[in-house]
């Protein structure tokens, strides 16, 4: 499992993210932030496509998606770069590792 924090430059809040891989494709992220508007994503573990959210768009991303639904100022929010970024990381230190 990899750690990651961020501080978001909107709020000042600090994002956590753990990511873990459960195969070569899918990564687990668990977020915390202090931050009232990540509160409906911190609740429950994220299971994602670790490729598949680096390679598109903001626009057709599922954790952009997951982070629109809930969050009243996500276009603001350095929450979505955050956490593409740990999984990006993490991604690169899975396969040094495998």
């Amino acid at each position: 499992m990899c750690k990651y924090d961020y501080q978001c430059k909107l709020c000042g809040f600090k994002i956590d993210v753990k990511a873990e891989y459960k195969d070569m494709q899918d990564v687990v992220l668990k977020v915390s932030s202090d931050c009232p508007n990540l509160n409906p994503v911190t609740k429950e573990p994220i299971v994602l496509d670790a490729m598949y959210e680096l390679m598109v768009p903001k626009e057709k991303s599922a954790v952009m998606q997951l982070l629109k639904d809930k969050h009243r100022h996500i276009e603001e929010c350095t929450a979505y770069e955050s956490i593409r970024d740990a999984i990006g990381l993490s991604l690169g230190r899975y396969f040094e590792i495998a």
